[in-house]
């Protein structure tokens, strides 16, 4: 019934069958086993069902109305206009553009093999490679449908009978690919191993624009944004905001500010309504403009004439400097002597975010991850890698559990090994140890622009369509130039020989901002490769932040990043705990891997002499 809907459609090309065939294909979903389902972008998923039909279901996210989601993915961009009153569409393949194909059959097909000398498709579970199968994959991967004799003509498929059923393969030689297809594949091809897939990127740009961070502003620096206009009223000076369909005051306060913890969130709601007078914000109609507090702006979002927007651009032009450095191309010694310390977040007492009812609790995913990207940089480069933090039973072997037992016995390496019971005190011993191993280092004559210092965490974000990577960076004027530890509850540091050794530093603005503008620049990087990897990026608002902030008055930067010498330092959000489709993949070990794996890829394109 859905190839009869998807006929329907091709003669009558009207909006209603597309609406129709989304929610009939929905239904089908549920109904039937063996359907696969993969994200492509933000708002777009893949569905392959047993019959390798295949078709996206798009649908507008906050911020992001439908139209803006199709441009990207349509054969015919312009067609995208034809939707701006629906919220959601399913297009079939032979509409969607053709550079996206390999993109959507690697995300489909995890289990094949990609090589110069073409691609070994492993039939899923639950399907069945037959003559109409067959010609899907001939005309994506070749552009025609005449080149279907040269795969099974091919000596490595020889004595292959069709159908082929789960786990046959079957071999599309690399000579039939669209001239397209054979420049996109190189960057990504996939080596499988018996242990894990292995995402490998080939040269690619070092920066997506798209995902940078950076807003769109006018010549002068009067608006930080197109959709946000400046003013002033009795109550002092705001950015006016017209909210779109969907969109909520919680969503905007996130994508606009740097409030991300729900409680601050909430209490600045409550504030934006105070000042809209606003009493019940569900009867808002798309359309109405609400005026947000200029000071809870985030520094990207400050009319051009504040010392915050001010500051944002010099960093701007720190990593336009940095850009101009760097290469695409990433040789196999790209990490040789490089020093990567890995912070996995919380432990110990402190267990981070969880969610019980399915068992994920964030210090033990966050420590798997950490434990994977050791593993990887040990074995696949000449990284110098340390972590701060070690569970005794578990050592640094990663795990396949997809639920997860709370345990306390993590460890802080510092000298003598401490067992955390408060979160304070367990940040600074973890910024002592690494400006120890900093200062290690520095006496074997590797600078600190050769270290980087990685967090790694999960998000709590309530709102459960808010999703993916965000990553904080140390903004310039959210701390001071001297910092000085400060005894938490009376503890001692200088029971350890790190705290002994620790000497105050000071950093002028100038070194500030050219921190701030190296994590940046390795965060537009990662943020690039996540989004090639599939990995789901922030999709509320810029993923790359430089202050966390609880109220009006109070903002600041993790005492991980401010206190920690060396100018390249960031700590990762990897994915919010109240989304579903996020939650999941914590889950699951593969995407484990995939995120450490992705560190490492831009590890290796940030450092590439």
């Amino acid at each position: 019934m859905l190839e009869v809907g998807i006929k329907f459609y091709k003669r009558c090309n009207h909006v209603i069958v597309l609406v129709c065939l989304f929610i009939f294909s929905s239904f089908l979903l549920h109904a039937q086993t063996g359907v696969i389902r993969a994200g492509l972008q933000t708002g777009v998923s893949i569905v392959c069902r047993p019959s390798y039909q295949i078709f996206l279901e798009c649908s507008a996210v906050p911020g992001k109305p439908l139209p803006q989601i199709l441009y990207s993915v349509l054969l015919e961009p312009a067609e995208a206009q034809k939707y701006t009153n629906l919220r959601a569409v399913a297009i079939p393949l032979n509409r969607v553009r053709t550079s996206l194909y390999p993109q959507i059959f690697m995300a489909l097909f995890e289990q094949d093999r990609k090589d110069n000398e073409g691609w070994w498709h492993t039939v899923p579970q639950g399907h069945q490679l037959d003559d109409k199968a067959l010609d899907l994959w001939t005309i994506a991967l070749s552009g025609t449908i005449i080149r279907r004799g040269d795969i099974l003509r091919h000596p490595k498929n020889a004595k292959k009978r069709l159908p082929l059923s789960t786990g046959d393969q079957i071999f599309i030689p690399s000579q039939i690919f669209t001239a397209e297809l054979k420049e996109i594949l190189p960057r990504a091809i996939v080596h499988a191993d018996n242990k894990s897939t292995q995402i490998v990127l080939e040269p690619i740009d070092v920066f997506d624009e798209e995902f940078a961070g950076t807003p769109v502003v006018d010549v002068n620096g009067r608006v930080a944004t197109k959709d946000l206009r400046y003013g002033r009223d009795e109550q002092g000076e705001y950015a006016g905001y017209k909210l779109k369909t969907g969109e909520t005051i919680y969503s905007t306060i996130i994508r606009f500010t740097d409030y991300t913890e729900h409680k601050h969130v909430l209490e600045a709601s409550t504030t934006i309504k105070k000042r809209n007078k606003i009493a019940n914000e569900r009867t808002i109609k798309p359309g109405t403009e609400i005026k947000i507090p200029l000071e809870m702006l985030s520094d990207i979002y400050q009319p051009g004439n504040k010392e915050e927007r001010r500051i944002a651009e010099e960093v701007k032009k720190e990593v336009e400097q940095i850009k101009r450095t760097k290469k695409t191309a990433r040789g196999q010694n790209a990490l040789k002597d490089v020093v990567v310390i890995i912070d996995p977040g919380h432990g110990g007492k402190d267990h981070g975010t969880f969610q019980y009812l399915h068992n994920i609790i964030e210090d033990e995913v966050n420590y798997d991850i950490a434990c994977r990207l050791k593993e990887y940089l040990e074995q696949k480069t000449q990284a110098r890698v340390y972590m701060t933090v070690k569970d005794i039973d578990q050592g640094f072997k990663t795990t396949e559990r997809r639920t997860f037992v709370h345990d306390t016995d993590e460890i802080v390496l510092v000298t003598p090994p401490h067992n955390p019971q408060d979160s304070t005190v367990s940040a600074n011993l973890r910024w002592l140890m690494a400006n120890s191993i900093i200062k290690k280092e520095e006496k074997t004559k590797i600078p600190r622009e050769k270290m980087i210092f990685l967090s790694i965490h999960c998000n709590f974000l309530n709102q459960s369509s808010i999703r993916g990577l965000m990553i904080y960076i140390p903004g310039a004027i959210y701390y001071k130039e001297i910092e000085k530890i400060t005894p938490n509850k009376g503890f001692d540091y200088t029971r350890f020989k790190e705290g002994k050794d620790h000497q105050p530093r000071n950093l002028t603005l100038s070194q500030r901002i050219d921190a701030e503008a190296r994590s940046k620049t390795f965060a537009q990087i990662l943020i690039t490769v996540a989004r090639k990897n599939n990995i789901a990026i922030h999709n509320n608002g810029a993923p790359i932040r430089n202050v966390i902030r609880r109220s009006k008055k109070t903002a600041y930067v993790p005492s991980v990043l401010r206190n920690i010498n060396v100018p390249t330092k960031v700590l990762l959000e990897c994915a919010n705990f109240k989304n579903p489709d996020d939650l999941k993949n914590m889950a699951d070990s593969k995407w484990r891997q995939k995120m450490a794996e992705t560190i490492a890829e831009a590890l290796k394109v940030y450092f590439d002499p």
